[in-house]
């Protein structure tokens, strides 16, 4: 299903990606899917894998020093997930298109990934015939929604939640903290990967706390999990800890 999302966007840029030759990153977690979708490029005429990631972080350094035409990112990554690589790069990188793969795609996601000006959404448990269409239809300048992605736009429109209204209220760095806080890493850790001061981190965490309203980083993951940061509340990618750290 072919759809030009609904709204302005910063991605809307009346541009149509050059077919004969479309630089790709593709940003997932998953050997065996970031294979298929590897795969699935390699059989487009003009389509040319220029980089591959397993996390948020590392995908946005290769967007930064590949400077690709088009994006496929998983929606919840570790590091930095697929929404945040998706604002702070889009913004920077207007003619960028961006296709964004989930299992655990909600009304409330797929809304803010149009309002945000990705180009195409597709859940994971579509078919492979429909990656491959969605990925020509976003390079030829349209935009795509798979069967799954659609009928949750349109449940979208009926419910909405105040999630996406309590994340609105941070700022980049707090949405980065706040993610690194639920999948487990320190006050310390977070300093180290971000490349700031504790001092800088724990300050962030007492703002995460007082805008969420969270008294604990058990709270806190829960609020990140509710706001669609994390994919699942005991999903902690660093393997030393088995629970958030305070």
């Amino acid at each position: 299903m072919s759809l030009i999302p609904p709204r302005p966007t910063i991605a809307q840029t009346h541009y149509t990606m050059n077919t004969t030759h479309t630089r790709l990153v593709v940003i997932e977690d998953q050997i065996m899917l970031r294979d298929l979708v590897v795969s699935m490029a390699a059989s487009i005429p003009g389509m040319n894998v220029v980089g591959e990631a397993v996390d948020g972080r590392e995908g946005m350094k290769l967007c930064e020093d590949e400077n690709p035409d088009l994006v496929i990112f998983d929606l919840f990554l570790p590091g930095l997930n697929g929404m945040e690589i998706l604002r702070q790069y889009g913004r920077k990188h207007p003619k960028t298109r961006f296709i964004a793969i989930s299992a655990n795609f909600t009304p409330d996601s797929i809304r803010e990934l149009l309002e945000l000006g990705c180009h195409g959404i597709i859940a994971k448990n579509s078919s492979s015939a429909k990656l491959k269409e969605g990925m020509r239809e976003v390079c030829n300048g349209s935009g795509y929604l798979c069967p799954i992605s659609a009928s949750l736009l349109r449940e979208s429109h009926l419910t909405r939640s105040g999630t996406s209204k309590k994340k609105g209220r941070l700022s980049n760095r707090e949405r980065e903290v706040l993610q690194a806080v639920a999948e487990g890493y320190s006050t310390k850790q977070i300093a180290e990967m971000l490349e700031v001061s504790v001092k800088t981190i724990e300050a962030h965490r007492a703002n995460l706390m007082k805008k969420l309203d969270a008294r604990s980083a058990v709270e806190l993951t829960r609020c990140a999990y509710e706001m669609g940061i994390i994919e699942l509340p005991a999903r902690y990618t660093n393997p030393a800890m088995t629970a958030p750290s305070s």
